[in-house]
């Protein structure tokens, strides 16, 4: 792996202890840091790359460490940026946090059991057997992170992963986040847009959102990669299968509050794309207010790597679509794209 110059004040950016959001215009030059670790003792990495503006992004890879190919996503990614760093090169519009592999511990545990990628098992999705889903414990809609209290919106406790996410969320203060998941059912695969709310839950705009969604999808497309979920062929759509039609901007956007079907309803709970998607107007932690933030989530045609298949058609094929669902994040997420406006988070009544 190329190396990226680490400075103090970078390094002060990512493990910062203050409350208060940190300013990312510390960091002049990209870097390599660490959130935190894991209860095994792994170091989460994140990657930081300047951009041309002041907007800020986050891409996330390996929410479920059962999904191996979004992690491949996430450093395909970061190989691009990192060689562009060093050359010279032209950077992106969005000054972009990447954290590749958010449950590196359970990202393994998959890895060492390579016949069972894929499969029904999920190893690798969850913790232990009795945790909860990592992407369902999310605080309360509408409501800031709490470290004194870090339980999620079931009252549940955050594991220390998504806690270091969500501790990064509200220090960068990101206009616009990629959740990189993976997807068994490949008919489904695609980029897809959660709709923003007021912290009261009242649909925004959601045709900006829709449009970048769509136009990442058709990036994918028209250079040969699978975005069937899609459906561009025949009537476009950025909304995710299980999830309620968007609202008409004004009145009440449901959620789908539940995801898997796990005993004691562990796959239960709010999720990244509904928590970040609301807007945060909490008394109680005023400078923790926010708006409502831009979350895509991008569902890739497969739990496995490149290297995981059989053959070397496959392996090439399979990476050639990893390699085009991170351009699209390069190529049109991360530039000068459906740029956010400053949305209101006041809060609204129903």
């Amino acid at each position: 792996m190329m190396n990226i110059t680490m400075h103090a004040k970078a390094e002060e950016f990512i493990n910062a202890d203050s409350t208060m959001p940190v300013s990312y215009s510390a960091a002049k030059s990209a870097f390599k840091g660490i959130l935190g670790t894991t209860s095994q003792g792994r170091n989460i990495e994140a990657y930081y790359f300047p951009g041309t503006s002041d907007k800020r992004a986050v891409v996330i890879g390996g929410m479920h460490g059962s999904e191996l190919s979004s992690i491949e996503i996430a450093r395909v990614l970061i190989s691009e940026l990192q060689s562009r760093s060093l050359s010279g090169g032209r950077p992106p519009y969005y000054n972009v946090i990447i954290i590749p592999s958010l449950f590196p511990d359970n990202a393994e545990k998959a890895k060492e059991n390579p016949d069972l990628i894929g499969g029904t098992s999920n190893l690798g999705r969850y913790t232990t057997s009795n945790s909860v889903d990592p992407n369902r414990q999310m605080p309360s809609l509408g409501k800031s992170f709490n470290r004194e209290n870090a339980l999620d919106d079931l009252g549940r406790p955050i594991e220390q992963e998504n806690l270091a996410l969500l501790d990064l969320i509200e220090r960068f203060r990101p206009q616009r986040i990629v959740n990189i998941h993976a997807i068994r059912e490949k008919e489904r695969a695609g980029i897809f847009a959660d709709p923003r709310t007021t912290a009261d839950g009242i649909a925004l705009e959601y045709q900006s959102d829709s449009a970048l969604a769509i136009l990442m999808a058709l990036y994918i497309h028209l250079s040969g990669g699978e975005v069937k979920g899609n459906n561009l062929l025949k009537k476009p759509t950025a909304l995710y299968h299980n999830d309620p039609k968007v609202s008409i901007p004004g009145t009440f956007q449901p959620r789908n509050t539940k995801g898997s079907q796990l005993p004691e309803h562990r796959g239960h709970g709010i999720s990244l794309g509904s928590w970040a998607t609301t807007a945060v107007n909490d008394a109680s932690y005023p400078h923790l207010n926010r708006s409502a933030i831009r979350l895509f989530t991008m569902e890739f045609p497969g739990y496995k790597r490149s290297i995981d298949y059989s053959g070397a058609e496959m392996k090439k094929q399979v990476r050639r679509n990893i390699e085009l669902y991170a351009a699209s994040i390069l190529e049109v997420f991360l530039n000068k794209y459906e740029v956010e406006q400053d949305y209101s988070f006041t809060s609204r009544s129903r």
